[in-house]
C-alpha cells in the first residue's frame, strides 16, 4: 500500500544547532535505509518551507505506523499521511502494455 507523506520539520529548529545536527545526521542515515528497503519511494524538498513531500509503501497503515515512530526526526515533525489508491487511468496504461 502507498501512501503520501508530507513531513514538516520545522519545530527541529528550535532545537540547540547540535542536537538539531545529530537528529539530522541519524535521519539520513535512517533514510538511506529506507530507501534501499523499498519503503521511502520518492521524496521531494519543499522550496521556501522546511519539510518534505514523500511515497511511502508499507504493508498497511499498522505497518507504516511502526516506521514512521522509527524516524529520529519523528518528535519534531508534523505528518500528513494520505493513502493512495491506483487511479483508473495507470490500470488502462498497464492493460493496453500488455
Amino acid at each position: 500500500m502507498d501512501f503520501m507523506i508530507h513531513l514538516d520539520g520545522s519545530r527541529l529548529y528550535d532545537l540547540p544547532a547540535a542536537q538539531r545536527d545529530e537528529v539530522v545526521k541519524r535521519e539520513h542515515a535512517h533514510a538511506h535505509e529506507l530507501i534501499a528497503a523499498g519503503v521511502l519511494k520518492h521524496i521531494w524538498r519543499m522550496p521556501g518551507q522546511r519539510g518534505n513531500v514523500g511515497i511511502w509503501s508499507a504493508a498497511n497503515a499498522d505497518e507504516l505506523e511502526k516506521v514512521l515512530s522509527s524516524l529520529p526526526i519523528r518528535p519534531y515533525a508534523d505528518l500528513t499521511v494520505t493513502p493512495l489508491a491506483t487511479h483508473p487511468l495507470t490500470l488502462e496504461a498497464t492493460e493496453n502494455r500488455d
